[in-house]
């Protein structure tokens, strides 16, 4: 039973829920796809942040919408959020609104860059729409070239009785004073329109005016000439810089993630015809238990969607919901894939994780810091990773590999290894057995490597993973942490390291191997307990 208020039985089925508080507003909108254990979830389990433990302290009562499937639960979902804007939701804000471009049904129409309202709306007068453009700078550069092109009046209704210093300037045909025809101002608006809704064709077009400049200096019609050359330097312009932002089929973008106890930092990378155009970043909270795909879906509600995104780490169930989503909404095909563990694309998912690492280590932990200056690190050890492994007299031979993330434990990243090709006890090849395995994973799936690998014991363990790491073509900063002496051990030190024991760098890697052996005990001694309750 849930402990809160419900008008009819949770259902075993795809759709939307909706978390609401004493005075009936929605706080949080979320999709399922099973609506019970999803809903049920939120109750029956410890909060890992602040803001699930307040969302659920604020739950009075829960309604549902059901859906066919998870993909209508995402389009429904999406809706709903745009309508009640919840408090709990994931709130995106990048400074830097889409924008579309707007023409108007006027006698004599104009272009302008609108926005739409939170219920998906365009804002401004009654006309076509067109888009949406990129944020910044160029959704003006779009306006000023398109405008200036194919001279646009930008006056406001109704029109004036006489031409403004648009005309004088050679920006506008005049269409206020009959300068010229309304039928021929307007089949210039068409021809607008049709760069508008076919962007790609920006080019070829830019090069009809180029040939009609040229054609009209030969036969010395120099005013005409001048005319045909300014609206061909201004589309020119335009799409020598790609302004226009409908993505061609080899556009991509690139999405990472980075989450730690209900906040999350995220980048998008755009690539436009193989160059970087823009990077944007977010900063949020969240409650969902696995925020890649909330992230994602209201990202491209609110930005161009291409073809392929890449995207690290990827989304808990794949994407397949999500590629179907985002597929509608672009009405051509989408793929959301992990990147490559070798070429291009993983070369730039490296990039963004180290320019993220790098941003976050500004507010960096001194521990972390200490330890980057003590073991000569290139970046600072954000990610460690520690191994150790336990056995009794030859069974039940186990290993374990925890992760800190800013110098605390991460138990979603916890995971267990039981050996599969040693035999008897030899903590050397149970070493090598599990970081061959943890990075072999990890590399296949291009998934972000730590910033420390440590292995708990001494040069003899720390040679085995290094065996591991060549054999996949993998480097990695790779340290020991002995127990006796507490002495550190590196590929590339002479002789081993000795913190002092009051450093707290020292304290991190003592917390790690702490951890690390906690948790393999913990494993090999369930293990035994359960052969023994079979032999039983």
């Amino acid at each position: 039973m849930l402990p809160i208020p419900i008008d009819r039985p949770l259902p075993h089925a795809p759709g939307c829920y909706q978390f609401k508080d004493k005075s009936g507003q929605i706080i949080y909108i979320g999709k399922a796809k099973d609506l019970k254990k999803r809903v049920s979830s939120y109750f029956a389990r410890p909060h890992q942040t602040d803001k699930t433990a307040a969302l659920v302290r604020h739950i009075h009562s829960v309604d549902f919408i059901l859906t066919d499937s998870e993909e209508e639960a995402i389009l429904l979902e999406s809706n709903l959020i745009k309508q009640h804007y919840p408090k709990y939701n994931i709130d995106l804000k990048d400074n830097a609104p889409i924008s579309y471009a707007l023409v108007t049904d006027e006698p004599a129409p104009r272009l302008l860059l609108v926005r739409k309202d939170r219920n998906g709306r365009i804002r401004g007068p009654k006309g076509r729409a067109y888009g949406p453009f990129m944020a910044g700078s160029g959704r003006s550069a779009v306006a000023i070239a398109l405008r200036k092109a194919f001279k646009i009046r930008t006056c406001a209704n109704p029109l004036p009785k006489k031409v403004c210093l648009q005309f004088h300037l050679g920006n506008c045909d005049g269409p206020c004073e009959r300068k010229i025809s309304l039928e021929d101002y307007r089949s210039k608006v068409a021809e607008m329109e049709q760069l508008l809704a076919h962007p790609d064709k920006i080019e070829h077009y830019s090069q009809l005016l180029a040939d009609k400049m040229r054609a009209a200096s030969v036969s010395q019609n120099f005013e005409l000439a001048i005319q045909y050359r300014n609206a061909w330097q201004s589309l020119a312009g335009l799409s020598g810089r790609q302004k226009l932002d409908r993505l061609a089929d080899k556009d991509e973008d690139y999405a990472v993630l980075m989450a730690e106890k209900g906040h999350a930092r995220a980048q998008v990378w755009r690539l436009v015809h193989g160059v970087i155009r823009e990077r944007i970043k977010f900063e949020f909270d969240f409650v969902e238990a696995e925020p890649m795909g909330a992230f994602l879906q209201r990202y491209y509600e609110a930005h161009p969607i291409p073809r392929t995104i890449y995207v690290s780490p990827r989304p808990e169930d794949g994407g397949a919901a999500l590629e179907h989503h985002l597929s509608r909404l672009r009405s051509a095909s989408v793929s959301i894939l992990s990147a490559p563990s070798r070429g291009s694309a993983a070369e730039l998912m490296r990039l963004i994780e180290r320019n993220m690492r790098s941003e976050i280590a500004r507010g960096a932990d001194p521990a972390l810091v200490s330890l980057q200056k003590e073991l000569n690190l290139e970046r600072l050890p954000l990610v460690i990773e520690c191994f150790d492994v336990s056995n009794l007299m030859g069974t039940h031979v186990v290993a374990s590999m925890v992760q800190l993330v800013d110098a605390r434990p991460k138990k979603s990243e916890y995971r267990k290894f039981r050996m599969r090709t040693v035999e008897g006890q030899d903590d050397f090849a149970s070493i090598k057995e599990a970081v061959f395995r943890r990075y072999r994973r990890l590399r296949d799936e291009g998934a972000a490597m730590p910033d420390l690998v440590l292995i708990d014991g001494g040069l003899g363990q720390l040679h085995s993973a290094k065996e591991a790491l060549d054999e996949l073509g993998v480097s990695l900063p790779l340290f020991s942490l002995a127990k006796q002496e507490e002495e550190v051990y590196g590929l590339e030190m002479l002789h081993p390291l000795r913190l002092d024991k009051r450093s707290e760098a020292l304290h991190v890697l003592q917390r790690a191997r702490d951890e690390a052996h906690r948790f393999v005990i913990t494993y090999n001694r369930k293990l035994r307990q359960k052969d023994i309750r079979t032999k039983g």
